[in-house]
């Protein structure tokens, strides 16, 4: 199993390699690649991340995904996220694009402790260029030291309307920067009842959205 482990901050994955591109006072940069073809009928994809306390992750993707025809199969991809308390994780994902044909479970799991960070990125495409939309079921659940902060479940099948982009941003914990003001419509904004927020964008391409981690960066923690 593919891992990138740096003091205290651990990447695992079932089908990406994860390459860590820098690590120095308490904050990694990790590159997540895939070994081979993904997503295609049958595969599993898991990963697994781990921020332990006062330290800092950053991941990104060179890269989107395409789920490809699947003929009656499925393919599911989970991720599981734990970030201790003091520690922040910043990734920047990239788009997952659901073929016609293709038959996606995902699920994104992500617990936190106390004072810790987390900006996710998830931008989900129901098909590509000229295409009718594959099937997608994209659950998502997040907790903070054991109680519930976001609990969601969303099938793209009825809940994205005539749209065929879903990008969006989860903010868990406080990021000081340009990126973590209230953005402007057509953003929509969902503020949580932790006072945690979803930024979500709803539109017919992935270019024309305005949403983006690029402003935020995780800050290494003094030891």
């Amino acid at each position: 199993m593919p891992t990138a482990t740096r003091t205290d901050v651990e990447v695992r994955s079932s089908h990406l390699r994860a390459f860590t591109l820098s690590s120095y006072d308490g904050l990694v940069r990790v590159a997540l690649v895939p070994e081979q073809a993904v997503l295609l009928a049958g595969d599993r994809v898991e990963v697994t991340i781990r921020v332990g306390r006062g330290r800092s992750l950053e991941i990104v993707e060179p890269g989107g995904t395409v789920a490809y025809a699947m003929r009656g199969s499925a393919a599911s991809w989970d991720v599981t996220v734990e970030v201790e308390d003091g520690g922040s994780l910043v990734w920047h994902g990239e788009p997952l694009v659901v073929s016609e044909g293709a038959d996606v479970r995902r699920r994104t799991s992500i617990a936190v402790s106390g004072s810790a960070r987390v900006a996710l990125r998830e931008t989900l495409v129901l098909g590509r260029s000229g295409q009718e939309p594959g099937t997608l079921v994209s659950r998502t659940d997040v907790h903070r030291d054991g109680a519930p902060v976001l609990i969601e479940e969303l099938d793209a099948a009825v809940g994205l309307g005539p749209h065929r982009v879903l990008d969006q941003v989860l903010w868990l914990g406080g990021f000081e920067t340009v990126a973590d003001r209230p953005p402007q419509p057509p953003t929509a904004t969902m503020a949580l009842e932790t006072g945690d927020r979803l930024h979500r964008w709803l539109g017919a391409e992935t270019h024309a959205s305005p949403i983006s981690v690029s402003d935020c960066q995780s800050s290494p923690s003094e030891e």
